[in-house]
């Protein structure tokens, strides 16, 4: 055009992105612009199976990918302000803004080959930093619902989150999500939405499920070995209404039991754990957190699966 003035670009602004479509991650639009088809198929990977599911504007994602490199080193995530960035190496690394609803990503041809990498520590990371700070209350814990009663299931490190909420799925509950739930702000936090589609269990989880037995365990994001499966057989859904939330607390030769707990003793172990924000939206996220810590919370105690299945049945009789 007429007006366009040709000039240096040592920024690579004017890399040309032409191949471009719209995905939902956890339900919400993204407009994707690349140069590079594998990054295509690693976001389909990702967010294919997401419909739209609320009116929001898009994200702008922005992802350029160039010749060269070896393979990418282990990912690092640092932020400042209203800026956050990954950085795998000098030339893997991608920048967020969520001010902007926006990010942009510099790869090599042989990062954007390995799509389960790009799709993880890159494209979802990416997207749910960004949805969180407009958005979103990550929660570490799984999901599931029994008859429309979502329950979140939280604790710490071992308890057995994600394999209680699979053998729930296995036993006809719905599957929600593994280990990773996210509340909606704006739902006053009774809205959690997860991801159906991928289950991530330690390594250890191989002895309890037959179908991990042939699976090779990988490190996730958390610098922890993990064993991760496209589940199969079981009802899912993308979002429910949580009506409990419930402590894990598994123990060795322990018979199930349920005790209530105290509401905000509940918020400050769920607060200890959320990421550090700005600060206005960490006030928000907070505010969520204390709504679903009075959801009559209790710590479940249990030493097999079936023991802590039936407990959890009792809770929603």
């Amino acid at each position: 055009m007429a007006d366009e003035i040709p000039g240096f670009d040592p920024f690579r602004r004017e890399v040309a992105l032409d191949l471009e479509s719209v995905y939902y991650p956890l339900g919400f639009p993204l407009r994707l612009a690349t140069n590079s088809p594998e990054i295509h198929k690693s976001a389909a990977e990702q967010w294919g199976r997401f419909r739209q599911a609320l009116e929001k504007p898009p994200l702008r994602l922005r992802v350029s990918v160039e010749p060269g490199g070896g393979p990418p080193a282990a990912p690092v995530y640092r932020g400042q302000e209203h800026l956050m960035l990954i950085a795998a190496g000098r030339e893997n690394f991608a920048v967020c803004d969520h001010t902007r609803s926006s990010a942009f990503c510099w790869l090599t041809e042989e990062t954007a080959r390995d799509r389960a990498f790009t799709g993880y520590y890159f494209l979802e990371a990416m997207a749910h930093y960004t949805l969180t700070q407009l958005y979103l209350t990550p929660v570490h814990g799984a999901c599931v619902a029994r008859n429309g009663r979502g329950v979140l299931l939280c604790g710490a490190s071992g308890a057995g989150k994600t394999s209680l909420a699979y053998h729930c799925a296995r036993n006809g509950w719905t599957f929600v999500s593994d280990n990773d739930s996210w509340l909606v702000r704006e739902s006053g936090g009774r809205l959690a939405l997860g991801n159906p589609h991928r289950v991530r269990f330690r390594d250890t989880a191989r002895e309890l499920f037959p179908e991990l037995s042939g699976l090779a365990p990988a490190w996730d994001a958390n610098g922890k070995m993990s064993v991760a499966l496209a589940p199969e057989g079981i009802e899912i859904a993308y979002r429910t209404c949580v009506d409990r939330l419930v402590m894990l607390s598994r123990q060795d030769a322990a018979e199930g039991a349920v005790h209530p707990l105290r509401p905000e003793d509940v918020f400050a172990r769920l607060l200890a754990e959320l990421p550090v924000y700005d600060p206005g939206i960490r006030r928000e996220q907070a505010a969520c957190l204390r709504r679903i810590a009075g959801l009559n919370p209790v710590e479940l105690r249990y030493g097999t699966l079936a023991d802590g299945l039936f407990q959890l049945e009792s809770l929603l009789l």
